[in-house]
């Protein structure tokens, strides 16, 4: 029994059926492994952000089993030093990358966050900023009936934002809840 693939001019490791993954996979989408097109390597500058970091675990191993770089607690995460000339950034995060290993480093869960606070604004990745509250409109939506909670979603802030802005202007505030029945 061989330990290739079965395909001709094909010398990947044997996977499955007598195939390499390449040619299993094909078989698998298309019924057949299209021995006569040929298999294309994959470049590594193609490779996506997360199998970037499963290639740094496996040459590096976990970030878990050293010390954070910035203050010596146990690290939990590799992370990135955003020093790479060369740096690729997520197409659906927004999250910057290195293909080079040489450019993570182990850290703790707080210094990997202030690390990379501010770097990349990607849908929630970064820190924002919250908007200008607009007190003055808070509190004619809040004397016309609207609830806390509905305006800081038309505002786009939370509810706590609300009610510390009613407070600090001197704004009674209803109890919360639902009103009682009598």
């Amino acid at each position: 029994m061989t330990s290739t693939c079965e395909v001709p001019d094909c010398a990947r490791p044997l996977y499955a059926r007598g195939w390499c993954v390449a040619h299993y996979r094909r078989w698998q989408r298309h019924g057949d492994p299209q021995a006569s097109l040929p298999v294309q390597p994959r470049a590594r500058d193609a490779a996506s952000y997360g199998a970037t970091l499963r290639r740094l675990r496996a040459e590096r191993g976990l970030a878990a089993t050293r010390l954070c770089a910035e203050c010596g607690a146990p690290a939990v995460c590799w992370s990135y030093d955003g020093a790479d000339p060369d740096a690729r950034a997520d197409p659906h995060t927004g999250v910057p990358y290195s293909h080079n290993p040489d450019r993570y480093r182990p850290r703790c869960r707080f210094c990997h966050r202030r690390a990379v606070t501010g770097r990349y604004a990607g849908p929630g990745r970064a820190r924002r900023t919250p908007p200008e509250l607009d007190a003055q409109r808070a509190i004619r939506l809040y004397n016309a009936g609207a609830t806390c909670r509905g305006i800081g979603s038309v505002m786009g802030v939370s509810e706590g934002a609300i009610r510390a802005a009613l407070h600090a202007h001197g704004v009674n505030l209803r109890a919360s809840g639902r009103p009682r029945r009598r």
